[in-house]
């Protein structure tokens, strides 16, 4: 027989096999032997291991005779080859027969062939279950369906600690027990250690019922432990669950992730959560954003001037943060909190000290750049910043400017911190000062070289309330000679309150923008 017609008979045909509690073949159909190219008689009285591919391993066919002798229904694929040494996939439902007192007296196996290059596109080589590829024809428009995203917990460290033998052990454990517990579904192997479950409903069903069916053969999947060889693994798991008509596996995914956010072993989709995902994919995005802009240098310093109140000169300039993306500038407010989760703040703060260090090395002028309780508190970045204040020979022109004071639990460490960045001749200056929990004793011990006064009681400033907390400040920092500085100063109304109230210095759009260096260097 030809390719053409061979490959044409694989993929159409359906066939129909029985074989006795030792699998010995008592019958196949017709269409069993142009698949197999055996005669009838060369497969009567014989097992399938005329057809069995050698690829094959011993602990798939173990795993198939366990689910068969329990009296349960197997459901997958498997590799055959025909007389003519033609290999092909078989696409296979075997069922026990039962007698009346519930004993197994035979097999019958129901089966479709697929060609090699139909299961190499729309089945996972290692599991044997659906790809992602064949999820193109897993729905059927306006009919309801259970769409279960599964995904195994802490899976690449199951790789790491005890190699990707083991894990693929675990994937083919997991994969053969969805196909034993949800013999009404369909199964594909997403991606990784990712599995989706579907499973077609009628147009009438309870929906507390398949969510507490689905639960519970999760439960029963998962709980049992997993036997690999000379180990034994407890494997914990989440899944996202969603029921309708639309958006299948993008609902699932959501729950999925939600579960996973609330440390759930399971989410059922909720419409409220669409708003969660949005600010996931958004999240996601500022990610690769960042990432993006740290391998191609694009984490750059803009700097707002600090002026004189007095005589309305600049004296030095704060060091913001900036993401250049495209012709975009994009502040701290967008990307600073997504940095801290993905890892990458440190390495931002490192970019910001190294240019801002770089931008005033030859100038009087001074530079205040911003530094947190967590930069002070790691051991890398603490000691690139004493790397870099040990390079120059005059720092006085360096002002480390600590937020988030107010998270200090540990005195001592910042107390050192800032006696040895003094010991370097850089300056002191504590940010957003009024506000939260505004500690004076730690102000009276440190004695900064400046106070930065919280910007929302300047805004406010024409508030008495707010005016007279100001004053309160600022006649506690003359006590100790602390120089202060009011940020966000944006009209000359603010300007007059703030020289009413005798601070020295002043920070904001009614003076300048943040500006990018190359624009500094005009006005220098």
């Amino acid at each position: 027989m030809n390719n053409k017609i061979y490959n044409e008979l694989i993929g159409d045909n359906f066939y129909v096999s029985k074989s006795d509690i030792n699998g010995v073949i008592t019958y196949v159909n017709n269409n069993f032997c142009l698949i197999t190219q055996f005669d009838k008689k060369e497969l009567l009285g014989h097992n399938y291991s005329k057809i069995k591919s050698n690829d094959n391993k011993k602990i798939f066919f173990k795993d198939m005779w366990d689910i068969l002798l329990s009296k349960k229904t197997w459901k997958g694929v498997i590799k055959n080859v025909s007389k003519d040494n033609k290999e092909f996939y078989s696409k296979l439902v075997i069922f026990p027969v039962l007698d009346e007192q519930k004993e197994i007296v035979e097999f019958i196996s129901y089966g479709i062939g697929i060609t090699n290059s139909t299961y190499d596109l729309q089945y996972d080589k290692l599991t044997n279950l659906k790809s992602r590829e064949s999820l193109k024809s897993a729905f059927v428009s306006n009919k309801n369906y259970v769409s279960v995203v599964t995904n195994i917990d802490n899976f690449s460290e199951i790789n790491e600690f005890y190699g990707g033998e083991y894990g693929d052990m675990v994937l083919k454990q997991t994969a053969m027990r969805f196909v034993q517990s949800f013999i009404d579904c369909d199964i594909y192997r997403l991606q990784a250690d990712e599995f989706l479950i579907v499973k077609a409903l009628g147009d009438i069903y309870i929906k507390d019922e398949q969510i507490n069916e689905i639960k519970s053969k999760l439960d029963y999947i998962f709980d049992k432990g997993y036997d690999l060889d000379d180990i034994k693994l407890h494997i914990t798991s989440r899944s996202g669950l969603n029921i309708g008509t639309r958006n299948h596996l993008r609902n699932a995914n959501i729950a999925l992730k939600h579960a996973k956010t609330t440390n759930a072993n399971y989410s059922f989709f909720q419409h409220e959560m669409l708003k969660v995902f949005a600010n996931f994919t958004k999240n996601k995005k500022i990610a690769s954003d960042i990432k993006e802009a740290v391998k191609n240098d694009n984490i750059v310093p803009y700097y707002q001037a600090i002026v004189d109140n007095k005589t309305k000169k600049t004296i030095k300039y704060e060091s913001l943060a900036r993401l250049i993306k495209e012709n975009d500038v994009l502040s701290p407010f967008i990307f600073i909190d997504v940095s801290k989760k993905i890892k990458f703040y440190h390495e931002i703060t490192k970019i910001m000290l190294k240019k801002s260090f770089d931008n005033f090395s030859n100038t009087d002028i001074g530079v205040s750049i911003n530094l947190t309780i967590d930069d002070i508190l790691n051991i890398n970045t603490y000691k690139f910043i004493i790397k870099m204040l040990s390079s120059r020979q005059n720092n006085s022109n360096i002002t480390f400017e600590l937020v988030e004071t107010d998270r200090i639990e540990d005195f001592k460490i910042f107390d050192k911190f800032v006696k040895t960045i003094r010991s370097y001749g850089a300056k002191i200056s504590i940010d957003d000062f009024g506000t939260g929990y505004s500690n004076f004793s730690y102000l009276a011990k440190i004695e900064p070289d400046y106070l930065k006064i919280d910007g929302s009681l300047i805004k406010n400033i024409e508030n008495k309330k707010d005016f007279d907390v100001v004053k309160t400040i600022i006649s506690f920092a003359k006590m100790y000679n602390i120089k202060t500085i009011a940020e966000f100063v944006e009209n000359e109304k603010i300007f007059d309150l703030v020289k009413q109230l005798d601070i020295d210095y002043s920070q904001g759009y009614y003076f300048s923008k943040p500006l990018a260096h190359n624009e500094l260097i005009e006005q220098y």
